[in-house]
C-alpha cells in the first residue's frame, strides 16, 4: 500500500461503534477511532484529514489521521462570520455597561 499521505473527507463516522470511513480518491477507506486525533473532539462529516494507509485483511485502513486545515472558501466565509460576531458582540457588551 501507499506510504505517503494522502486526503480525503470524513464520509461517515459512527461514535457507537468507534469507526468510519474517508471518502479516498479510489474508494472509501475505513478507520478507527483509535487512530484519529481527539484533541479537537470527534470525526464530524466533511471534515478533510490526511493520513496514510495501511492493509486491513487486503482491505485499505486509514491510520495516522491528521485533521487539515479547512480554506476553501466557504470555510474562510465562515470564520470572518464569526469573527465579525465576535467583534460585534464586545462591542455591544461594552456599550452597555
Amino acid at each position: 500500500m501507499a506510504s505517503e499521505f494522502q486526503q480525503g473527507k470524513i464520509k461517515q463516522y459512527h461514535a457507537d461503534r468507534g469507526f468510519g470511513f474517508i471518502g479516498g480518491a479510489e474508494e472509501d477507506i475505513f478507520f478507527h477511532i483509535s487512530d484519529f486525533p481527539l484533541e479537537d473532539g470527534e470525526p464530524k462529516r466533511n471534515e478533510r484529514v490526511k493520513f496514510l494507509i495501511a492493509d486491513n485483511n487486503g482491505k485499505p485502513r486509514a491510520i495516522k489521521i491528521e485533521r487539515v486545515a479547512d480554506n476553501s472558501a466557504k470555510a474562510k466565509k465562515t470564520k470572518v462570520v464569526k469573527h465579525n460576531n465576535a467583534i460585534t458582540n464586545t462591542l455591544l457588551s461594552n456599550f452597555r455597561k
